[in-house]
């Protein structure tokens, strides 16, 4: 059971709602085209910025999920004034929900089985639409928001910390004394 699993069995005893992803967001590609090495906003892709252009289409936090290609299913946010390209689609949070809570609920989903394809792998809106989302009330998003995010938090904080162990560990290791 992942961790937003507990939260909602913890913060919601009585079971929650479920919705099609679809009745509370709106899901669509990218259209972006044009793509420089240099400009006033970023182009994202399936993985995050990949370009720059001169226009911007979108000036509101969006979750974004590669369509094609190894990366098909992967998810991040996108902030600020920038562009999406064709190769990603764009979820767009409407009513009251809390677009980070639906973005974890997305990266728990493993979307990337919803991928057809050998060679080029494709994730379709149509497919994603369909994928029906647990849905506490808002108050309850927040919360698991906050506690996911502070969990991610430590968790990086950790890592970073056993980087830094092990880069000085492997220094201790072969160090070399002067003659």
């Amino acid at each position: 059971m992942s961790k937003l699993q507990e939260l909602i069995k913890e913060l919601c005893p009585d079971g929650v709602e479920f919705k099609k992803l679809e009745e509370v967001c709106e899901i669509f590609s990218g259209k972006n085209k044009q793509k420089k090495e240099q400009g006033k906003y970023p182009v994202y892709g399936s993985t995050g910025i990949i370009a720059y252009c001169d226009n911007y289409q979108y000036d509101k936090e969006q979750l974004l999920i590669a369509r094609v290609g190894a990366n098909a299913g992967f998810i991040h946010i996108a902030n600020g004034k920038y562009d999406v390209s064709d190769n990603t689609l764009i979820v767009d949070v409407i009513g009251t929900c809390n677009s980070i809570y639906i973005y974890y609920v997305l990266v728990n989903s493993n979307i990337n089985r919803y991928s057809k394809g050998g060679g080029q792998p494709l994730v379709t809106a149509s497919d994603i639409k369909k994928i029906e989302i647990p849905l506490p009330p808002l108050e309850v998003q927040n919360e698991i928001v906050r506690i996911l995010d502070t969990f991610t938090a430590h968790t990086a904080e950790l890592q970073a910390r056993k980087e830094q162990y092990e880069y000085y560990r492997n220094k201790l290791l072969t160090f070399k004394r002067k003659s």
